[in-house]
């Protein structure tokens, strides 16, 4: 029997919409009362409706294009009209031929003139005049109601999606929190509840980042359509990346004798690894033979990204510019965790081993850092980039975050991080 799925609650935008209808219905109301013309309700709520965005950058575009729209429309219907008591054009199918013809500079005015996205609500206005009102007795007075109805849209619109109830907000706590099972579930999925509330928060002033052991290509991918401010943290703390101006502000390197030992111990082995290399603020990914099926498949998959910059090992320079991140290998269970046992031994404090499950069964990760990469460490240069003296963890592992994850991820982190920001619980 297939459970159903949860119904998704009503949110604050649906109700939003309908109290700015509402507005737009009493206004009219008081309207009617005046003893001149009262305009269309419909055009109000509809000029409303097309404001209440998610985020206030889009909702003063949307008002915007709406606005720019209407009036252009406007001047042309008033022109039509004009030029139809002129000529003492009177036959419907003509005017209307007409009319068609007039919405090609309608339409080219808001293309020279850098407002393309205005072009539909000038179309829209301009024929709303043009082919139903011409012929009227004071076709001049729908006009002004026409322009009128609109404008009061808007700014209902405006005011109703832009009101928020007076709530402490908490922006000088920095929360950093995890990707995996806690943004997003299992599924690597980041739903659209999540990304608009996110970005709310961050329009608001919440101060928000995260730390991952995944890179800057794989954090673009999966966060695609948050708009992340801050730097982050990535790759297990062997960086912090700003996602804005695309630069690595920080990074830890592995010593070069270090590095060069651990490469010998992995190839001896008859083993492959992927070296990371940084020259200048780039990231490059030197690879040789490939040995097995799951590092075939991870190369294929990523070579075309345009995140990632996969180098054959030939063009490597072995030279004092380069800084090597971390090491990957890739390969069978047993074989990585008999490998993790020796590179421990032989490395000691030098390195920082990690281990980690891949999406390839069978297949695990291991990498090696410098043994001051990590995700600590790199918290404490965050907080100073930021300015941020107190910070909250969000993370999937109990005992090791201020916020605990349990469920798998998604909306209720980000509903977590919600009331956190809006009731400052940790001060």
């Amino acid at each position: 029997m297939e459970i159903p799925k949860k119904l998704p609650h009503i949110g604050a935008r649906i109700i939003k919409s309908s109290v700015a209808v509402a507005l737009c219905m009493v206004i009219y109301y008081f309207r009617t009362l005046l003893p001149v013309g009262n305009g269309i309700p419909f055009y109000s709520a509809l000029a409303a409706l097309w404001c209440m965005q998610p985020f206030q950058g889009t909702t003063k575009s949307n008002a915007s294009q709406r606005s720019i729209g209407t009036l252009t429309g406007a001047v042309f219907g008033l022109v039509f009209i004009l030029l139809l008591r002129c000529i003492g054009l009177t036959e419907p199918i003509l005017v209307y031929l007409l009319a068609s013809a007039i919405i090609v500079p309608v339409i080219y005015l808001t293309v020279i003139t850098d407002n393309r996205n205005a072009s539909f609500f000038s179309c829209v206005v301009f024929l709303s005049i043009s082919l139903t009102h011409s012929f009227d007795d004071n076709p001049y007075l729908f006009v002004l109601n026409r322009v009128l109805d609109t404008f009061i849209g808007i700014g209902i619109g405006l005011a109703v999606n832009i009101f928020h109830m007076p709530v402490r907000h908490d922006s000088e706590t920095l929360y950093v929190s995890g990707i995996d099972s806690v943004l997003i579930p299992d599924d690597h999925s980041v739903n659209a509840f999540s990304k608009v509330e996110l970005n709310r928060m961050i329009e608001s002033g919440v101060k928000f980042t995260i730390s991952t052991i995944r890179t800057p290509a794989e954090v673009k991918t999966l966060m695609k359509g948050v708009d992340l401010k801050l730097p982050i943290i990535v790759m297990d703390g062997a960086a912090i990346y700003d996602m804005n101006e695309r630069e690595y502000l920080e990074a830890e390197f592995l010593q070069t004798d270090i590095c060069e030992e651990a490469e010998r111990i992995i190839a001896g082995n008859g083993m492959h690894c992927f070296v990371n290399v940084m020259y200048d603020s780039t990231l490059l990914i030197f690879y040789g033979e490939l040995k097995n099926t799951a590092e075939k498949k991870l190369y294929e998959t990523h070579k075309h990204s345009p995140y990632r910059n996969y180098v054959r090992d030939i063009f490597r320079r072995h030279d004092a510019s380069e800084r090597v991140l971390y090491l990957t290998v890739l390969d069978e269970s047993i074989k990585i965790s008999v490998r993790e046992k020796q590179l421990v031994n032989e490395l000691g404090g030098f390195a920082r081993i990690t281990v980690a499950d891949s999406e390839y069964d069978g297949y695990k990760y291991l990498k090696v850092f410098s043994p001051i990469a990590s995700k600590e460490h790199m918290l404490v240069k965050l907080k100073s980039n930021t300015g941020c003296e107190k910070v909250v963890t969000i993370g999937s592992i109990k005992s090791k975050y201020d916020v605990y994850i349990g469920d798998g991820g998604g909306n209720a982190a980000i509903k977590k991080l919600k009331k956190l920001y809006r009731n400052d619980i940790y001060h």
